[in-house]
């Protein structure tokens, strides 16, 4: 059959050339170029007592932030490992595919000793450690290929599709960030295509995205939407004012004064979905019939304005955003309504402004901003199979039918830190709060590739509602945040952090009467960089 499909392809060559004198083959010969980036990431954490030592909360009856499960002490610690590779592959002139592919993506150390998921003997046995392999001794496999796709450079704009990343994150990174930074964890990727074309020293980007295309069914290999109406289909339009890192250098250098700028716009909409297909089994579902469908009739709009003023020492920088929308039925229950639509109202940004002075020294002043919900709890990331949130929770559902429904909390990216603790650790973004960031830098002391220098911050955080707060009490703490970064030529970093935090009343446990106590974590990240 090879050998058959070879003949049936060299005929249809002929006959194209037959038919088309003009239309010729591209040669066998192609110009390959191949650039590699990436890294190898080795990290490790010590929590010391990031439960604040109050207790549990009432819905889940457990603390809020692991503890050891043998029931010693507060804690606890993480090691972990990631290698990441990005290879571009030019074609020519005009043609580049991308990947990112992460191989022992956040393994843990030890995680997969070769008696882990065998039934066969105790931990103190184990000679090696295996490959991480879904469903036996892990949840992902030890390569997850996270992007790919295609760009050709066209006479009117460069034209890309695939599973997308962002070249860059949106201004801060705050509500749309790709998740490059040496110690992220997420990043922003969708399938879908995007025409840029530049207008008058500016870039005009027009993108549509299948953010979720429901269920499906596979046919000789080939997955087919069932249902086209329970897609979730995003447009969006970015236009900016952004240079390239060396232009914006060379007009610094200068001078000059630089001033970058954007604006992001997006509407997404779904018309029905079928809640069974994202539950456990979802995909492996045959049989998809009109009783599995709820009337979503969800759409949204969000819009992020983005503006970067550096001029000398002086540097300022805002961006805000916003998502406006509604749930016309959020059932998760088909057959069942809730009858009244679920109503987004959501807001965040923030604004900073640093001096760098001649001398290795730089001030900067951060404060940021997310909408919330008076409902309990900071609406992030609440425990599987918790529905309900009360008085005294860290985290639930914002959505409470038929009392509560709106979800109006901004929740910020994950991978933008502001700390090492609160936000990042204990509640996962920032949402619900305002908080006020000032921070000092020195360095870097050296050459411009064997340097370090250091930095100080201290982070002031207050939730926007009482009842957001476990504590019910709108001050959440203070903490400070100290860290140093060691270069060691361009292709090895060290990082090493210490964070302490003085929670506030915001924590306190009230029903059992307990105080916060204060709470500490180390971290060291050796990044090997390609």
């Amino acid at each position: 059959m090879c050998w058959s499909g070879l003949a049936r392809a060299a005929d249809d060559e002929a006959d194209d050339l037959a038919t088309h004198p003009a239309a010729m083959n591209p040669s066998p010969w192609k110009d390959l170029r191949l650039t590699l980036d990436g890294y190898l990431r080795m990290r490790a954490d010590g929590f010391d007592d990031l439960d604040l030592s109050r207790g549990t909360t009432p819905t889940t009856g457990r603390p809020i932030f692991p503890t050891p499960a043998g029931g010693s002490g507060h804690y606890v610690s993480a090691a972990d490992m990631r290698v990441r590779l990005e290879p571009t592959l030019e074609i020519g002139q005009m043609v580049r595919m991308h990947l990112r592919v992460d191989l022992l993506d956040n393994t843990g150390w030890g995680s997969t000793p070769d008696v882990a998921g065998s039934y066969s003997g105790q931990a103190d046995a184990t000679t090696t450690v295996l490959p991480p392999s879904a469903g036996v001794n892990s949840l992902y496999d030890s390569v997850r290929v996270k992007q790919a796709w295609g760009e050709v450079v066209l006479p009117f704009g460069t034209l890309s599709a695939g599973r997308l990343g962002g070249l860059v994150s949106w201004g801060t990174g705050m509500f749309v960030n790709n998740g490059d930074c040496i110690g992220c964890d997420h990043g922003d990727t969708g399938d879908g295509i995007a025409l840029t074309v530049p207008v008058a020293s500016h870039w005009l980007s027009l993108i549509y995205e299948l953010s979720a295309s429901g269920p499906s069914v596979d046919l000789g290999g080939q997955p087919i939407s069932v249902e086209p109406r329970s897609h979730v289909n995003t447009y969006a339009l970015a236009f900016a004012r952004y240079d390239s890192p060396e232009a914006q250098r060379r007009v610094l250098r200068g001078g000059q004064t630089l001033v970058q700028y954007g604006l992001l716009a997006s509407y997404r909409s779904q018309e029905i979905d079928a809640p069974a297909w994202t539950q456990p089994g979802g995909y492996a579902h045959l049989a998809w019939a009109p009783s599995d469908f709820v009337q979503r009739d969800l759409w949204s709009v969000a819009g992020d304005l983005w503006l970067l003023v550096h001029h000398g020492g002086l540097r300022f920088e805002m961006e805000a955003a916003g998502v406006l929308g509604e749930i016309g039925d959020a059932t998760n229950s088909p057959g069942i309504s809730l009858r009244a639509p679920v109503t987004l109202r959501q807001l965040g940004g923030l604004a900073s402004l640093a001096y760098a002075f001649s001398s290795p020294l730089r001030l900067r002043l951060e404060v940021g901003y997310a909408s919330a919900d008076d409902a309990p709890g900071f609406g992030v990331r609440w425990p599987d199979g918790q529905l309900t949130a009360q008085k005294g929770d860290l985290d639930g559902p914002h959505l409470r039918p038929p009392v509560e429904m709106s979800i109006d909390n901004f929740r910020f990216h994950p991978d933008y830190h502001v700390d090492l603790i609160l936000w990042r650790r204990i509640i996962g973004q920032i949402s619900d709060a305002i908080y006020v960031r000032p921070s000092v830098r020195v360095g870097p002391f050296g050459a411009p590739y064997h340097n370090i220098s250091f930095e100080a911050a201290l982070i002031t955080s207050n939730a926007i509602y009482q009842q957001n707060a476990p504590g019910q009490a709108n001050y959440l703490g203070t903490e400070l945040d100290v860290s140093a970064h060691y270069r060691y030529e361009p292709a090895f970093d060290v990082y090493l952090a210490w964070g302490l935090l003085l929670p506030g009343a915001g924590f306190r446990n009230v029903a059992a009467g307990i105080d916060p106590s204060a709470a500490q974590t180390f971290e060291l990240i050796l990044a090997y960089r390609l």
